[in-house]
């Protein structure tokens, strides 16, 4: 094998390889799934999505938060710029559901029983605007604002 023809198969297989790598990690928000049987959607937590921004007197969007359950797919993100943590997919999943596990939230509660239960989860008690975003189990999207 020629030098030049070596140097092309080097070539082709490092474009093949960098495919490949961009391919395999190009949605790191993706929560992959246990063997276990899957339940029903929303039966783990009360809700198919939650999304949260909360903003500090320092910080805009100091703690983020994002859980998307679908059928084929759950993709989480857990962003806290007080603690300089920035997790996604299954590491973003684990932090979420200590959290979500703190909370009893109902489609039927008080706006404002809802955003105090969620800073709290989130341990940011001293916010100045929360936002929240909630899909419950079989139930409308409901999205909240709070201001301080």
């Amino acid at each position: 094998m020629t030098e030049l023809n070596m140097m092309r198969l080097i070539l082709r297989i490092a474009m093949f390889s960098t495919l490949i790598l961009i391919v395999g990690c190009s949605n790191k928000n993706l929560v992959t799934e246990s063997d276990s049987p899957k339940e029903p959607l929303g039966e783990t937590y009360g809700f198919t999505a939650f999304d949260v921004a909360i903003d500090t007197k320092e910080i805009k969007q100091a703690v983020t938060a994002n859980y998307d359950e679908k059928r084929d797919k759950t993709e989480a993100t857990y962003e806290n710029q007080l603690e300089d943590l920035y997790l996604h997919g299954n590491k973003a999943m684990e932090k979420l559901n200590t959290i979500f596990e703190e909370l009893s939230l109902e489609p039927d509660m008080d706006d404002e029983d809802i955003i105090k239960q969620a800073s709290e989860a989130f341990e940011v008690i001293d916010y100045t605007t929360l936002k929240l975003t909630v899909k419950f189990k079989g139930h409308d999207i409901k999205k909240l604002m709070m201001s301080k």
